[in-house]
């Protein structure tokens, strides 16, 4: 039997009768237009009683049919709308006389027929039985001129064609009802209803025919429990009818609907019962089946279809504690595909072993309440547990001076992240501690009360009151939140000024000054990074500061200024300390700045400290081959300064052939000659904001291995914070390359998710506060940071 769905087109280009338009304007009548159109109508003859087409443009704007010896007619029924449009309207079976029919729009304009309308007797339908069939079922349909009927069209256009028809004659038409079929009208044509070319006669029957659906009479499980790998069965009739089985969250196909390697429903021979496998992603809810006529039935109520779930959940450990393993036992602990605890903290990696269910750690983050056991279907179960907490029993000494160290004893005080004294300081325990002990450096501004210990999840613990001594000596009571430059002056209010007897920056003195308001102006070098050290030296003490400074991109520094004629003896030579290039890399250019005594000719000579040649290659330079590479001649003097690029071997070389020369020791170049005034040589270079915090070869391996990266202070150490950028440098190998990264407690980064390096083989992330708090969070493992991947080699991380 052939099936069609009835589609109704808009003819094309075809005029069965033209049409004229008239009123005020005339309307414009080109097919297709912007405006309203009548481009065919039909079909004529016409059935009385039958339905009558108009297609064109925009005849949903249409408002009254008029036909002749009938009242207009406003009941109009808009197919289609805009461009092209169909409008439909039924012919009344008493009164039609033959004549022009006319439109009126909305706008009061009118259209009318160029032929006029005709009509034939009218094909009868005047019933059909039985009222209520299955699909399968014989269905008769009685009337008068049947014979002229080709399809016999079911609800939701489901159509069967003449030559499917049992049986036909005159007065009868015995049809298959098809297994598409739903509840509705059944409809008539006298030709075809899906063409464009063409216009046929469509009669509705009066009533709705009834089609049923399966009647399903049991629903079970092969072991009682409706749960997850079970085999389920639904026994009924008309099963055949069905396309799908619906779940909660989840569908099952039948064999003719599935996809490949997809799981799909069984049905027996007879029809009457279906068999599957309940989905791992079903949850408890209706459940249906979605037949091929569209329609749903319900197997299953809400109440009746209830998944089994994780139950007599109880914690198996006698210890909870972040950072140690936990067992929970329980029944049905096999569905579990996940573990969250509270405030969304991933539980990470676990085991189950019959009704034991291990979780391999507890993460740091985790706090008291629930452990969520998650399912495939979305559904989860809970079970409560508390988590030890530490407690310090007793101080290395009754009372302590800020800025000094103390240790506490206790119990459990490796869950420590930060501790917190008297006036609201806050610092970071010293590696090394462990369980029941552990040393931290008390804060300049501390004061003397209560001690709070900050745990990784933010629980605190208060601990006894500890006596704090007030500092004595110049310190930072507290450091600016704010970004700072290098190359600039940095401005901080200290204590204890007066006290001050130096300043360092990454162990070289710096000038500095201060106020009678303890304000203290910092020069800071412009190779200040984001881990700079800043020591203050007082004359009874000194303490060190890690301040981020933001390094200047272009560096210019002097490296000697003076007004010195070039000779080849003592009091006529250049004389530049080693220490001067320590922060220079390699491809620092040192330009050397001079006037000429003798404007015709000119002599001078660039050496090592020890008193060695520097053989210069690049630059402005060229070089009299008589004489040894370092007696430069020939240098073009219209610049007044010439540009030399230092290598790396230099920079080098000026370091290990440091040398003595007129009574100054270190000194890294010695530049002589002759008729040469120099007033200034500086260093310049660009800084990269990129810093290398780490560098080696660690090779993925197909996921082989678990890189737990050490130091566990590499990011402490270089300050990483939110809103820097981090980069991993890999060598790729393989068509693949994908790694996953953990934070040093194997707490998932970014979800799980597998990051792709870039065509360059550099995977950039960005810092968020989150993201720098997992990665500066030490661990007792002594790692902060876990990678695993494929196809590539890590070679370098940095940050900027």
């Amino acid at each position: 039997m052939k099936i069609k769905k009835l589609f109704i087109g808009m003819l094309a280009c075809v005029a069965l009768l033209g049409v004229a338009a008239c009123g005020e304007d005339d309307l414009d009548t080109n097919q297709y237009s912007g405006g309203v159109s009548l481009n065919v109508f039909g079909p004529s003859p016409v059935v009385r009683g039958g339905t009558l087409r108009f297609m064109g443009s925009n005849l949903d704007r249409v408002t009254e049919v008029q036909i002749p010896g009938v009242s207009a007619i406003t009941d109009i029924e808009v197919v289609k709308s805009g461009v092209p449009s169909e409008i439909r309207v039924q012919v009344p079976k008493d009164g039609p006389e033959v004549g022009y029919v006319t439109l009126l729009t909305s706008d009061g304009k009118t259209l009318t027929t160029e032929s006029e309308l005709t009509y034939i007797e009218t094909i009868e339908f005047t019933s059909f039985s039985p009222a209520s069939v299955m699909p399968g079922d014989v269905l008769t349909i009685e009337g008068d001129y049947l014979n002229l009927i080709e399809q016999v069209i079911f609800s939701d256009g489901v159509i069967v064609e003449q030559e499917d028809f049992l049986s036909q004659d005159r007065y009868k038409i015995t049809v298959t009802v098809p297994d598409e079929a739903c509840t509705g009208e059944v409809i008539l044509s006298d030709g075809d209803s899906t063409s464009d070319e063409e216009v046929s006669n469509l009669i509705y029957s009066e009533d709705e025919l009834v089609v049923g659906t399966p009647d399903i009479t049991a629903f079970t499980s092969a072991n009682n429990r409706f749960k997850s790998g079970s085999t389920l069965t639904i026994t009924g009739t008309y099963l055949h009818l069905v396309t799908f089985v619906e779940f909660e969250g989840a569908e099952v196909p039948s064999i003719d609907m599935a996809d490949e390697d997809q799981d799909y429903f069984t049905l027996n021979d007879e029809g009457t019962e279906i068999t599957l496998t309940q989905p791992a992603d079903a949850a408890s809810g209706e459940v249906k089946l979605m037949l091929l006529s569209g329609v749903e039935v319900t197997v299953a109520t809400e109440e009746e279809f209830q998944v089994v779930v994780p139950t007599e959940l109880a914690i198996a450990s006698e210890t909870v504690k972040a950072g140690l393993a936990l067992s929970i036992t329980g029944a049905d602990l096999d569905l579990v595909t996940g573990v969250t605890f509270p405030t969304d903290v991933d539980g990470g990696e676990f085991t189950i072993d019959g009704t034991t269910l291990k979780i391999d750690t507890i993460p740091y983050t985790a706090t008291d309440g629930d452990i969520t056991l998650n399912m495939a279907n979305g559904m989860s179960a809970t079970v409560a547990y508390t988590l030890v907490k530490p407690e310090v029993t007793e101080y290395s000494a009754t009372s302590v001076s800020a800025g000094a160290s103390i240790t506490l004893t206790g119990t459990d005080l490796d869950l420590v992240s930060s501790i917190s004294f008297g006036g609201g300081s806050e610092a970071t325990p010293d590696e090394g501690g462990t369980e029941t002990s552990l040393t931290v450096t008390v804060p300049m501004d501390s004061s003397t009360g209560t001690v709070v210990l900050t745990l990784a999840n933010g629980t605190t613990v208060e601990a006894p009151e500890l006596t704090v001594e007030e500092a004595l000596f110049c310190y930072i009571p507290e450091l600016p939140d704010e970004e700072l430059s290098a190359g600039k002056i940095f401005t901080v209010t200290v204590a204890n000024g007066d006290k001050l007897t130096g300043v360092e920056v990454d162990g070289e003195s710096v000038l500095y000054a201060i106020d009678n308001d303890n304000t203290l102006a910092i020069a800071i070098p412009q190779t200040a990074n984001a881990n700079t050290k800043v020591k203050l030296i007082s004359s009874n003490g000194e303490i060190e500061y890690a301040i981020a400074f933001i390094p200047a991109t272009s560096v210019k520094n002097e490296i000697w200024s003076g007004l010195t004629t070039l000779t080849w003896g003592d009091g006529g030579r250049v004389l530049i300390p080693a220490s001067a290039f320590t922060s220079a890399p390699a491809g620092a250019v040192m330009t050397l700045n001079y006037a000429q005594v003798d404007q015709t000719w000119a002599q001078a000579q660039i050496n090592y400290g020890d008193w060695s040649g520097i053989d210069f290659t690049e630059g402005d330079i060229t070089f009299n081959q008589n004489l040894v590479p370092t007696d430069i001649y020939g240098w073009e003097f219209a610049s007044r300064s010439t540009a030399l690029v230092l290598t790396q071997e230099i920079l080098d070389n000026i370091q290990a052939k440091q040398g003595e020369c007129e009574d100054q020791t270190n000194v890294g170049i010695i530049i002589q000659g002759s008729d040469l005034i120099f007033s200034s040589v500086t260093l310049e270079w660009e800084n990269s904001l990129e810093t290398t915090i780490w560098t080696g070869s660690l090779d993925m391996s197909a996921w082989a291995y678990n890189y737990e990266m050490t130091p566990s202070s590499m990011f402490v150490d270089a300050g990483l914070k939110s809103g820097q950028t981090l980069r991993l440098y890999f060598d790729v190998y393989g068509s693949d390359p994908k790694v996953k990264l953990y934070d040093g407690h194997w707490g998932s980064l970014f979800d799980g998710a597998e990051l792709v390096p870039d065509s360059s083989g550099v995977l950039t992330l960005s810092v968020d506060s989150d993201l720098a708090e997992k990665l500066t969070t030490l661990t007792d493992w002594g790692y902060c940071f876990v990678l695993q991947g494929t196809d590539c080699t890590l070679t370098k991380i940095t940050i900027e």
